[in-house]
Formats: C-alpha cells, sequence, structure tokens
C-alpha cells in the first residue's frame, strides 16, 4: 500500500494532474484551431467569389457591347438586305460575316454571335473554344428558335438554354423582324474564373432557380440537379459558399473540409493516443518508480548512515539491477577522485549546452528583422493593389518560413543560405521593381560548405534597409571561393553593395558599441557573437567600405565536411 506522504504518491499525483492539465489544453486548443481554420477559409472563399462575381460581370459587359456594337453598325444594312439583288446580297452577307468574325477574334470574346435576317437567313461566328458537336447543335437551335421582338421574358437581359444537355447563356436585339445576338457556354464562364484552382476547391455555377449550369470536379449523375440538393449531398465533406450574379444567378464554391482540417486531424489522433498512453503509463510509473527508486533511495541511506559511523570501506552492491544513475551515487561513496573527475564532465556538458542554448538563442535575434521587412512589403503592396506581387510574394515568403523551420538547426549548406538569399532578393524585387541588380558567383567547392543559417541573408537585409533609396538602382554583389588562412581551409564570403557605406564613425567605434541607442545594426552584433561561439575566433567578420562606394563585408568560414559537428 503507498502511503499519502511517500515519494511515489506524491510523484504519481503531479504527473496525472500535470497529464489532465495537457490534455485539456490540447482539446481546448484543437477545437479552437478548427474554428480559427473554418473561419479563415469561408473569408478566403468570400473575398475568392468576390473577385469571381466582378470577373464574370465584367465579362458579360464586354459581351453586351460586342453586341450594341455590331448591332449599330449592320442593322440597316440587315435590315435592307432583303431588298438587294442577288448579287449585292452576297457581299452584304459576307461583310456582316466578316464584322462578326472580327468581334469573335477579341482574346475576351464570347462563345458565339450571330445574326438572323428576315427569311430564316442565319449568319454566326464561333470562338476556337466551341467543340464541331456543340457549334453543330448551336446552328439547328437558331435556325429554329423563335426571336421574339422586345425586351426579353421575366424583364431578364440574358436567357438561359439547354442544348443538347449544355447550358448556354444567350442575348440578343431584334428589330424588324432581324435578330442581333451573342451566347456564351456555362462552363465557359466557369473556366474563365476557374484558372489555376486544384482537385480540392470547387466551383458551381447556378441559375436563379437553383439549377445548375456548370460545376468542376463534381460528377452530375442527372441533368436539372439543383444546388440545394448538391449542398445537402455535399456539405459534410465541404464547407459551401454561395454569392449572387445578377445576369442569371449564383456562383458557389465548395473548400474540402479533408484539406483544411487535414494536419488538425492528425493532432486530433494524437489526443487521444495521449489520453489511452496516459492511462497505461501511470500504473507502469508507479511500479517503476517504487523499483528504480524508492530502493536505491533506501539503500542510500544505509550507505549514509554507515559513512556517517566511519565506516569508509562500505563497498557498492553487487549483483542487484540498480539504475546507472544510483550506481553512478553508489560509486561516488567509495571514490572522492572519482565524484570530482565525474562533476568535471558535468559542468562542461553543461557548459556545452550552455553555448548551444545562446547560439540559438543568437539566431532567434537574428530572425525578427525579416519579418518586420516581410509585413511592411505585404502592406505596401496591399495598398497598390498588387495582387500578382502579393502572391508571388506571399510563395516566396513560404520558401522562407520552410528554412526557418528546419528544425532547430544551428548550420547549413552553403548552398541552402545563398539559395535563402536569393529568395529573399526576389521578394524585394517585387517592392521595387527595376531598382534591383544582383550577381552571385559560388564556386563548386563550396557549395556544400556548413554555414550558420541566416549569415549572408542578414548582412544582405541590412543593405536593403541601410542601401536601398528611392528611384535609385541597387546593386549587391555577392563572391563565395575557397581560399587558405594560416594554413587551414576557409571559404571567404565577400558581399558588397553601391549605397553610402558605413560611415566612419561607426567603423571606428568598438565592437562592444556596434549596436545602436534603438537597436540598429543589431543584426551584425549577433553575427559577431554566433562566429565567436562556433569557432572561437574573433577575426572571422571584416566590415569596410568599397574603393569606389558602397559598404564591404567579407566572412571566413572554416571549410569543414557538411554534417561535422560543431562543438
Amino acid at each position: 500500500m503507498i502511503r499519502t506522504n511517500s515519494i511515489v504518491f506524491k510523484f504519481s499525483l503531479q504527473m496525472t494532474v500535470i497529464l489532465a492539465i495537457l490534455l485539456s489544453i490540447l482539446v481546448l486548443s484543437n477545437i479552437y484551431s478548427l474554428e480559427v481554420v473554418r473561419s479563415n477559409a469561408l473569408t478566403s472563399s468570400r473575398n475568392t467569389l468576390a473577385l469571381y462575381q466582378a470577373n464574370i460581370h465584367n465579362n458579360f459587359n464586354n459581351f453586351s457591347k460586342d453586341l450594341i456594337e455590331v448591332f449599330d453598325n449592320n442593322i440597316d444594312a440587315a435590315v435592307n438586305i432583303a431588298s438587294l439583288d442577288e448579287s449585292s446580297r452576297y457581299f452584304k452577307v459576307q461583310q456582316l460575316k466578316n464584322d462578326l468574325l472580327a468581334k469573335m477574334a477579341n482574346d475576351y470574346s464570347s462563345d458565339g454571335m450571330f445574326i438572323r435576317l428576315s427569311g430564316e437567313l442565319v449568319l454566326e461566328q464561333f470562338s476556337s473554344r466551341m467543340g464541331s458537336a456543340d457549334k453543330l447543335a448551336l446552328v439547328d437551335f437558331l435556325n429554329l428558335h423563335k426571336f421574339s421582338s422586345g425586351p426579353a421574358e421575366d424583364g431578364e437581359e440574358w436567357k438561359i438554354f439547354q442544348i443538347q444537355g449544355k447550358y448556354y447563356l444567350l442575348k440578343y436585339i431584334t428589330y424588324s423582324q432581324v435578330s442581333f445576338g451573342t451566347l456564351v457556354k456555362a462552363d465557359t464562364l466557369l473556366a474563365m474564373v476557374n484558372r489555376g484552382s486544384n482537385d480540392e476547391n470547387r466551383y458551381v455555377l447556378s441559375n436563379t432557380e437553383g439549377i445548375i449550369l456548370s460545376a468542376n470536379n463534381i460528377g452530375l449523375s442527372k441533368a436539372d440537379i439543383t444546388l440545394e440538393s448538391l449542398t445537402k449531398e455535399y456539405q459534410r465533406s465541404f464547407l459551401i459558399v454561395s454569392e449572387p450574379i445578377g445576369e442569371f444567378g449564383r456562383i458557389t464554391n465548395m473548400v474540402a473540409k479533408g484539406s483544411l482540417f487535414s494536419g488538425l486531424r492528425l493532432i486530433q489522433w494524437g489526443i487521444a493516443l495521449l489520453a489511452v498512453l496516459s492511462v497505461i503509463v501511470v500504473p507502469l510509473v508507479l511500479r517503476f518508480l517504487t523499483r528504480d527508486v524508492l530502493k536505491p533511495i533506501l539503500e542510500l541511506v544505509k550507505a549514509a548512515k554507515v559513512v556517517e559511523q566511519g565506516q569508509l570501506e562500505y563497498q557498492v552492491p553487487q549483483g542487484v539491477p540498480y539504475s546507472l544513475e544510483f550506481m553512478k551515487l553508489f560509486h561516488a561513496l567509495e571514490s572522492m577522485v572519482s565524484e570530482i573527475k565525474d562533476l568535471k564532465i558535468q559542468s562542461y556538458e553543461e557548459q556545452i549546452e550552455i553555448s548551444r542554448a545562446e547560439i540559438k538563442y543568437l539566431q532567434m535575434q537574428i530572425r525578427p528583422h525579416f519579418f518586420l521587412n516581410a509585413i511592411s512589403t505585404i502592406t505596401s503592396l496591399t495598398y497598390q493593389n498588387k495582387n500578382e506581387e502579393i502572391r508571388r510574394l506571399i510563395h516566396c515568403l513560404s520558401e522562407h518560413l520552410r528554412y526557418m523551420f528546419k528544425g532547430g538547426l544551428v548550420e547549413v549548406t552553403m548552398e541552402e543560405e545563398i539559395k535563402h538569399t536569393e529568395n529573399y532578393i526576389r521578394m524585394q524585387e517585387i517592392r521595387y521593381p527595376d531598382q534591383i541588380f544582383f550577381m552571385i558567383e559560388v564556386s563548386d567547392e563550396a557549395r556544400q560548405v556548413p554555414i550558420p543559417q541566416f549569415m549572408i541573408q542578414t548582412f544582405v537585409e541590412n543593405t536593403f534597409k541601410h542601401a536601398m533609396f528611392y528611384a535609385e538602382m541597387l546593386s549587391i554583389f555577392i563572391r563565395v571561393s575557397p581560399v587558405t588562412r594560416d594554413g587551414s581551409p576557409f571559404v571567404s564570403i565577400v558581399i558588397e553593395d553601391n549605397g553610402a557605406g558605413f560611415s566612419s564613425e561607426w567603423l571606428s567605434r568598438p565592437e562592444a558599441e556596434e549596436v545602436t541607442e534603438d537597436g540598429d545594426r543589431v543584426g551584425i552584433a549577433n553575427i559577431r557573437k554566433t562566429l565567436r561561439l562556433l569557432y572561437k575566433r574573433d577575426d572571422l567578420l571584416k566590415l569596410s567600405n568599397a574603393e569606389t562606394s558602397g559598404a564591404r563585408v567579407e566572412l571566413w568560414i572554416p571549410a569543414k565536411r557538411s554534417g561535422q559537428p560543431m562543438l
């Protein structure tokens, strides 16, 4: 029976409380994460649909504009064509066809335009997007359909027709039994707004009655499926957002929940597994604690009393399966020299851990510089409505984050650091188009040499901070090559720019005063500390000004094989 004042009871109680708190925090954080992901996904989907709404509306405006221009330019000729002789009529028909062909040559034209003359003669031109079977079906439809004069039915400007199972939107103008019209396939509208989407996102176009006109990545088992029935079928697996389109109905975005919550689902399984393991682990820990901790402690107490009585020839228990830690304690009672040696080893190991912790802390000091600059760049681009540049910048930023979260690495290869630096410069090129020129030369022998992470990128970041001026070209030159110093192999890194360079006052400061009162140049000070901790030398960084203009940074990294331990 375990007493309430025993170590085993107290330890098991504390461990149970800690596990309960951890499980509660994990469950609550997972619930909150699910809601945040869902809210962000809905907001992103609505923003995307707003862009698509504007795109569709602009397309319809262009289609209508082309139709009105053809009508205004050719209505007189089309109405009077019946009164012309056969030869004149032939040339006039060719002129009308050429006018239609000119409109269809536009990159943003509709799928087809037509002129139906009196006597049921139809002149038509179709986009290259239309297949031959669809063209034949449309010709038959235009020959047989009766175009009424005046406004369209139900007051709608665009009418929806289903031809051989496919939906088309048609707009026409009829005057004196002559009809001018333009049409677009529902699938074409969806293709215009769905450029670059992946299989996880699905888009649906429907009319005002909810009938689905077009859908991507969705198998429609039967015709005239309604948006309501489709929503009921997919609402468990998709987040569904729908927005109105005035010309014909609605556009709907279906975002797969699996792609959104796949990462969180792994966390949920982890929580469940942790709960099961805690039920199994706690009794096992109690058993092992009694055997491996409590019994050795009682033996140590007995040994301490024996030593206290002056019996210094106490023998370590033999044949007892005590843990290594307790065996070391027993051996410490036998030999003070061994104890001192063990303490020195332990002290040395603690110093190594402190040095490693300081290196990681220095790296974390360097990283915030980039995030401040990246946020500023994205904010500036949003005010300029440069959506394409923002997308490219976010892509580059994601590459930077992948590089940063490699898993606590202190060193990377030179090739990785150069690639990361190029990625950083590409982000700056988005902010300062046509203002940046850079050249990087890396020797093949130096590509696999380990280098502290963010070493080169930090100096390039300082270049943009101190040498970048509005409407002036910034030049950056980076050269990496092997050299020999004091008979040992090194890699030389030279970074130059064409800015104003370092001030003579700053260059004359001692290292302790390199960081200004407002925290400026903290990256350079941290790099000095990092180089000193890693390589135990103070002469691996030199700051100066180039002979012509601009700052010059020289670094020397000891050349050792990738994967070799640093400390």
